[in-house]
């Protein structure tokens, strides 16, 4: 059994507030959302309020490539994270994940994404190497191997399953927010490509169905997600 660690750089998103250093109180988070795209509110953003499982309900837009906005954030996070697929989840209460392979949305640390190793090949900072040498069973370049065997639509079907649902709860102990290293040391079956393929199939149905229909039901193939995760677990 692995741990999603082992295939993905897990990080919450930026912090919006000015850098108490370089701007102290020159400017606080709203002061950079606009509900409308221009010029300088040019990027996507999404906070935890605004996902639900398999979608994004609401969607505003940051400032970004400004003086201010990511340079001097109090948490900017680093740019190349935000340039992959990744999967995106909340914090606080029952996790809810989605799927954003279209490098669409920044976040922030309302939110928990999960990018695969591979993906950040050649990136090197200080936040990767600490998190590295902190958190890791691997090397670098063995977790980058190990994520070619996986798809992240096939550990988004596992996250947002009631199935893995018990088995974050154990985690958590009791404990009401979702932290990184609750995600990090999430426990995760080892499957052929071949066998994960039912698992991604239905999550692509869902994605779809949510994307063309907010409201429909997808109760069913949830279900059958379910299933497929439990027999995965045994």
């Amino acid at each position: 059994m692995a741990i999603l660690g082992d295939f993905c750089y897990i990080s919450k998103g930026m912090v919006l507030n000015a850098d108490e250093k370089k701007a102290k109180g020159a400017f606080v988070k709203d002061d950079l959302i606009s509900d409308t795209i221009d010029d300088i509110h040019c990027r996507q953003y999404i906070e935890a309020k605004d996902i639900e499982r398999y979608r994004v309900k609401n969607i505003r837009y940051l400032e970004y490539n400004t003086k201010r906005c990511p340079n001097q954030l109090s948490r900017p996070t680093f740019r190349e994270l935000y340039e992959k697929p990744m999967l995106i989840f909340n914090c606080i209460g029952s996790l809810k994940g989605y799927y954003d392979d279209n490098v669409k949305f920044l976040h922030n640390h309302s939110l928990t994404c999960a990018v695969l190793w591979k993906d950040l090949k050649g990136v090197e900072n200080k936040s990767i190497k600490a998190s590295v040498k902190r958190y890791s069973r691997y090397s670098r370049k063995e977790m980058e191997s190990f994520s070619e065997q996986v798809d992240l639509r096939y550990l988004l079907g596992i996250l947002n399953s009631p199935c893995a649902g018990v088995l974050l709860s154990n985690l958590r102990g009791g404990d009401y927010h979702i932290y990184p290293e609750h995600l990090r040391n999430f426990p995760i079956p080892l499957a052929s490509k071949e066998r994960q393929q039912p698992v991604i199939a239905l999550v692509e149905q869902i994605l779809s169905d949510r994307k063309e229909n907010p409201a429909s039901d997808t109760s069913v193939l949830e279900r059958q997600i379910d299933e497929l995760v439990c027999e995965l677990y045994k």
